[in-house]
């Protein structure tokens, strides 16, 4: 695939930087023998100077030719640098040769899925402003009267190409959000500053671009200053990343992670990259705005934004899965693991129950990196193994026993940062009946737990340090796992704790509001579904409703929606489509979202009578069963439609409640003896 267009100032405007620039030429000084294979790497960073207009100082004119020398010396080996506008175009030059990719990680991974190339997200480049995030902004001319999106209704929108998911996905999520998806005409211009030049033209009355675009259009005389404004703007994205591909071993990618943190410390560096902080650990993606992105690791309870969604699900499941490796455990099968392209992390149980293990497995190999290890002897009900996903961000995993334990690891080396007892260092009376299983929220740069205690229900912790930032006084903790996200235009936590379902402000920690149920208390087991604005809920007595909120925040007490049908105990639904999938006590439930939770249909078996955990994506729902059965059915039938079934541990009941995770297509699960990686996409 050629590209027939410029993804940020028009080609012509940078031809000559192009036919200038040193493209797989050698840079750097290296103390490795000169016998050494370079690495190849390909910029497509829109702000690179060959790839960018010299109209604006400072901006559009980052040196990746000194970044390469420097980390060339770092890891003593050559590097070559290639820039092109695509990974296909910068292929053709390099002889199909590609190491390390850097660019707008939308664009990366749209151009690595065509050349089915194979990468993997290892850091993220900061801006002037230290973000590593990018906005998609909505601009209309000067005269255009029109203030908000929903002003638009009636007109015509042009958004960016779909590989630019700040200017078009994106885009579209907040039309959508806006309400004015279906009122007005919706095209896609051929590049990001042709939409802006039509909306001049009066070709178009709105056009999204990328954020940074605006001074580099008019310092290029592509607009005039102040001929346009802007009257909205997208949800933020993931801008600049480093990728590498497969060519690339675990080995090397940990020393170009070492170099590129280390460009922090080179003030004349950061000035020349345009960046505040350099390199930094990859940050979770936005599930809603780009879930594509969340294919490439699964880093907390039930992936990206707790929704349970494999983007990556095949349509059909192979029929006997690629098994890559096998690891041996001890303990029973409770918690699942949490997992990046490159590290596994499984909680699991000394064969004597008097020990806590967390293991950290190579990706590739299931090979042990390290282990954690303490004593935890306490008696559980259920088993005093740990049930909490480990929860991985920025370099940092947390990891969350049953009898309270919490450590705060580095990933890559297990090398423990800070360590804390929910139970003992915060007063509450005494263990949960079935020990401590809500793993920790990360929220910005707090770590949510929920200890339970009077005067510490719930507790916002420094992530990096431990230190306690704010503790709200409260009911004793239950065994849900909290949330994060803006309802009524407030952005709060939300949660369970034994007496009922709260929203606290995540800066000071002050409780919203709270909501008893009305059929008496539940277990308060299953995970609060974000659906939009609203929230679902679902748990064994008082079923499944859906609630809305009003303009402070606050959760209305009366469901908008209710189902009496469903009433999980422990499985927590998924909602893919529109349809809610989730079981109890024996049976698997699909209800309409969009028609008042109407029951679209159940079927009655008993591999559903016990826990069962059930993710979904590709218009497939994934069922994992206690007993082993893995299960893939369709999202929007309007009955029962089984396209696979397997059995990847054997015959023979296996009692697993731990939740699979899943990376590009190989999905990790285990059983009370081993975990295993199986390959299960190219149906």
């Amino acid at each position: 695939m050629v590209r027939a267009f410029s993804v940020h100032v028009i080609r012509t405007l940078r031809l000559g930087w192009i036919i200038a620039a040193i493209v797989a030429s050698t840079v750097g000084m290296v103390r490795a023998a000169e016998s050494s294979e370079p690495l190849q790497m390909i910029v497509m960073d829109p702000l690179a100077l060959p790839l960018s207009c010299t109209c604006v100082e400072g901006t559009g004119q980052r040196r990746y030719d000194i970044l390469a020398g420097f980390i060339a010396n770092k890891i003593g080996r050559p590097i070559k640098v290639t820039f092109e506008e695509s990974i296909n175009l910068a292929l053709i030059r390099t002889g199909g040769k590609a190491d390390i990719i850097i660019g707008k990680r939308s664009m990366v991974l749209f151009d690595a899925k065509y050349t089915k190339l194979s990468v993997r997200p290892i850091a993220a480049l900061t801006g002037k402003d230290g973000s590593t995030r990018l906005h998609g902004v909505f601009l209309v001319r000067k005269d255009n009267p029109a203030k908000t999106l929903a002003d638009l209704a009636g007109g015509k929108i042009l958004l960016g190409p779909v590989e630019d998911a700040d200017t078009h996905a994106a885009a579209i999520a907040a039309l959508a959000k806006a309400g004015v998806k279906n009122k007005l005409q919706i095209d896609t211009a051929g590049s990001i500053d042709a939409a802006a030049i039509a909306v001049v033209d009066r070709e178009a009355d709105a056009a999204v671009v990328s954020a940074f675009m605006i001074p580099l259009l008019e310092g290029c005389g592509k607009l005039e200053p102040n001929s346009v404004r802007v009257i909205g703007r997208t949800s933020p994205l993931a801008f600049v990343e480093v990728f590498v591909t497969e060519a690339v071993s675990n080995e090397t990618a940990r020393k170009l992670v070492a170099a590129l943190y280390a460009v922090r410390g080179d003030a004349q560096l950061l000035k020349v990259m345009e960046s505040q902080n350099g390199f930094i650990p990859i940050a979770k993606p936005d599930a809603a705005a780009d879930p594509s992105a969340n294919a490439h690791r699964w880093t907390d309870w039930r992936g990206a934004g707790r929704a349970g969604l494999m983007p990556n699900l095949p349509s059909a499941l192979p029929n006997a899965p690629k098994r890559l490796w096998s690891t041996k455990l001890t303990g029973p099968a409770m918690a699942g693991p949490a997992a990046t392209d490159a590290y596994v992390v499984v909680p699991d149980k000394s064969a004597d129950f008097a020990t806590d293990i967390f293991r950290c497995l190579d990706a590739a190999t299931g090979r042990e990196v390290w282990t954690l290890e303490y004593a935890a002897p306490e008696e559980i009900d259920y088993s005093n193994a740990p049930r909490a996903t480990p929860v991985i961000q920025d370099g940092l995993v947390y990891l969350l026993g049953a009898a309270g334990h919490l450590h705060c690891v580095e990933l890559t080396t297990g090398k423990v940062k800070w360590a804390v007892n929910l139970f003992h260092d915060f007063g509450a009376d005494e263990l949960l009946t079935w020990g401590t299983t809500s793993a920790p929220l990360v929220v910005d740069q707090m770590l949510i737990i929920n200890p339970g205690a009077a005067e510490a229900s719930v507790v916002a912790l420094d992530r990096l340090t431990g230190r306690v930032i704010w503790k709200s006084p409260g009911h004793p903790a239950a065994y849900s796992a909290f949330i994060a996200g803006r309802f009524g235009g407030r952005r709060q936590i939300i949660g369970y704790d034994v007496a009922g379902i709260g929203g606290w402000d995540p800066k000071t920690g002050r409780r919203l509001w709270e909501v008893i149920p009305t059929e008496g208390t539940d277990f308060n087991v299953t995970t609060p579904i974000i659906v939009g604005d609203k929230l679902l809920l679902a748990t064994e007595n008082n079923a499944t409703r859906l609630y809305a909120f009003d303009s402070e925040g606050k959760l209305q007490p009366k469901p908008i929606a209710v189902n009496d049908d469903l009433a999980p105990d422990t499985c927590t639904p998924v909602v893919i489509n529109g349809r809610i999938f989730a079981t109890g006590y024996g049976k698997l439930y699909c209800l309409d979202l969009t028609d008042g939770l109407k029951t679209v249909y159940h079927v009655e078996d008993d591999m559903f009578y016990d826990h069962v955990n059930i993710t979904a994506g590709n218009n497939r729902v994934l069922i994992w069963t206690m007993a082993g059965d893995l299960l893939l059915i369709s999202a929007d039938a309007d009955q029962y439609k089984l396209i696979s079934g397997l059995r990847p541990f054997g015959p023979g009941s296996l009692d697993s409640m731990a939740h699979p995770a899943m990376v590009d297509d190989l999905l990790y699960l285990r059983s009370k003896n081993e975990l295993i990686c199986l390959r299960i996409g190219g149906q």
